[in-house]
């Protein structure tokens, strides 16, 4: 009999389809096996104890990972609701379009832009992406980095 404090699972045909498909398939991260695991083992009606000591996890994972499948909607994709929530973390501070602005300038003569030197530096370059306004301000640390990353690149 489950406990009180057991999840209530209850899967549609497609879900534990979809489910099956995850723990069959070689391409499948462990993480994502083992939450599905936990997900088909709930529905099953085992136990949050048993559940943990046959996929040798800990009991915190699987409460985590039944809460999260029954607090998602029926209506998300059964990978969407596997995946970990959106970590918190300090947005980017510089969109993708300034920072491609930044290193095609360096792409460019600074005499195109105004600038009486024959080339960038990291300083220069930050102050000029101020002066144009791609950016409020920059450091040439940042600069170096976005140019050094070969990110943005075109090789």
């Amino acid at each position: 009999m489950p406990s009180k404090h057991t999840q209530q699972i209850v899967l549609s045909e497609q879900q534990r389809s979809a489910l099956d498909l995850i723990v069959r398939q070689r391409k499948s991260s462990q993480a994502m096996v083992l939450r599905a695991k936990i997900i088909l083992l709930g529905a099953q009606g085992k136990s949050l104890q048993g559940t943990a000591k046959e996929l040798s996890c800990n009991r915190e994972t699987v409460t985590r990972w039944r809460k999260h499948w029954v607090e998602r909607s029926d209506e998300m994709p059964v990978l969407e609701k596997l995946k970990e929530a959106p970590r918190p973390g300090a947005k980017p501070k510089f969109t993708e379009e300034q920072i491609c602005l930044i290193v095609a300038m360096s792409c460019d003569k600074p005499e195109d832009h105004g600038y009486p030197i024959s080339h960038w530096s990291e300083s220069s370059l930050a102050m000029a992406a101020q002066d144009k306004g791609i950016v409020p301000s920059i450091s040439q640390r940042q600069v170096g980095r976005f140019l050094k990353s070969g990110r943005y690149s075109s090789r």
